[in-house]
């Protein structure tokens, strides 16, 4: 017998309007191949309706603009077995109770979104290292005048610290290393580092050891400011520092301090607290800072419109995997939950 599959939104235009959401190739996928329903869960819905609908299902897709999961389901799923969420975040819409469930799988897109984040590293980090805004600036006034820079520079063994060696800080290793640097890494969740990186113990270690900096960190309470003014204070004049994990996991004010200054370098793709800094901040006219408002991981340019995406895969070869009897990948456990953004 099919899989039951159940879809659930928030409100008809999350239905209409959100990636892998109605008349989608995923979706399309998904109707050929399981028992597969779409509903509308409204804010305003009691918990306990929702749930009992839901038990009726042998799995529930989740994402952006998907209503919260009841907590009850954890401990009474009826027939559901497998939470699938398609994006990498959770927390919006589900707690930790259905982590803990020893009764439901709960996934995210695993590594899925690791290729296009460290490419938006590589990009802001070549970008800096390089100088790109001020020589494209030195173009723009129309004067043509080459500005004579002592901060240009090679990866060719220069010092590169990674804070974080999840998926994305182990796919931003594998397009670094071409480049010949010397790799440093932290992250105390992983014992052993990828061959060709030197783990070290504390990030007051990473800073000292890096000219570059980027950051791959997932943010935690225990992340949270975690790169405060003493670690940037660390790099050395001109060393770069790069984030497109998420904003909060630097000290905002350290941040802006050292780059009004002009003692440090930036490529920022996320920013506390809304991406990028107020409106009419002397930070956009920095010639030392880049600033993409958390759109470089983004964009479906060549991608054909009629193909189930990466994430979408998937999420199809997880229902795969669960109606062959097996466990699905990328599973988040208690406490993977306690340490995701």
């Amino acid at each position: 017998m099919a899989l039951k599959v159940l879809k659930a939104y928030l409100s008809e235009e999350d239905k209409m309007d959100k990636p892998w959401s109605y008349g989608s190739p995923l979706v399309r996928e998904l109707e050929k191949r399981y028992d597969y329903t779409e509903v509308i869960f409204p804010p305003e819905m009691d918990e306990e309706e929702k749930a009992e609908i839901i038990r009726e299902y042998d799995v529930l897709i989740t994402m952006w603009g998907s209503p919260h999961v009841p907590n009850s389901l954890a401990d009474n799923p009826g027939r559901l077995k497998h939470v699938c969420n398609i994006t990498g975040e959770v927390k919006k819409w589900i707690d930790e109770p259905i982590a803990a469930s020893p009764h439901i799988y709960l996934t995210n897109w695993g590594e899925s979104a690791g290729w296009s984040m460290a490419e938006a590293a590589m990009t802001l980090l070549l970008a800096m290292l390089k100088n790109l805004r001020l020589y494209v600036g030195c173009s723009e006034d129309g004067k043509g005048e080459k500005p004579d820079l002592e901060t240009q520079g090679s990866l060719y063994q220069r010092c590169v610290g990674i804070y974080g060696m999840g998926a994305i800080g182990r796919k931003f290793v594998e397009m670094l290393k071409p480049f010949g640097p010397i790799i440093y890494a932290f992250d105390p969740y992983v014992p052993q580092m990828p061959e060709g990186v030197i783990k070290v113990d504390t990030l007051e270690e990473l800073f000292d050891k890096s000219q570059i900096v980027a950051i791959h960190a997932g943010l935690s309470e225990e992340t949270r400011n975690s790169v405060t003014a003493d670690l940037l204070a660390r790099l050395p004049d001109n060393g770069i520092i790069i984030n497109t994990a998420r904003g909060a996991i630097i000290d905002s004010e350290a941040l802006n301090k050292e780059i009004l200054s002009g003692r440090l370098r930036a490529g920022i793709d996320v920013y506390e607290p809304n991406d990028y800094p107020e409106k009419g901040s002397p930070l956009f006219k920095a010639e030392n800072a880049i600033w993409t408002a958390h759109h470089l991981g983004a964009g479906d340019w060549g991608v054909d419109p009629d193909r189930v995406d990466i994430y979408g895969k998937v999420c199809l070869d997880n229902l795969e995997r669960l109606d062959r009897g097996e466990e699905p990948k990328y599973q988040i456990t208690q406490t993977l939950y306690r340490r995701m953004t």
